[in-house]
């Protein structure tokens, strides 16, 4: 998700600032999608022993593209099931779930500081 021209560089405000750059260029994106009767969704996807990650376009009536807040959907597209996708979806952690869990770890954390 991060433009190319600000990858491997430092996470600072002035990154964020220089992000700044790219938001018409994903406002296009999204008109673009939007014109095709599509939705734009951060994915990541399994394929020849390889992982990515990007943001892709699916069409209003694809599984991925019905999710809604934290849901969480994985498609499998194989030989048997290449023309209609098996989904498997459900409810994801959620922002209160995934603050308990980061302060759970916290907590852990502070077991191996010395006192």
């Amino acid at each position: 998700m991060v433009p190319p021209k600000l990858a491997g560089g430092p996470f600072s405000e002035r990154f964020f600032g220089a992000l700044s750059r790219f938001d018409d260029k994903m406002a296009a994106r999204l008109k673009r999608a939007r014109s095709h009767d599509a939705v734009l969704r951060y994915v990541g996807a399994l394929a020849g022993g390889r992982a990515r990650a990007r943001i892709q376009e699916f069409r209003w009536d694809h599984p991925i593209a019905m999710t809604k807040g934290s849901d969480n959907i994985i498609a499998f597209n194989t030989k048997r099931y290449s023309q209609t996708p098996l989904v498997i979806q459900g409810p994801g952690a959620g922002p209160d779930v995934t603050a308990m869990g980061v302060f759970s770890d916290i907590l852990k954390l502070l077991h191996y500081l010395p006192h």
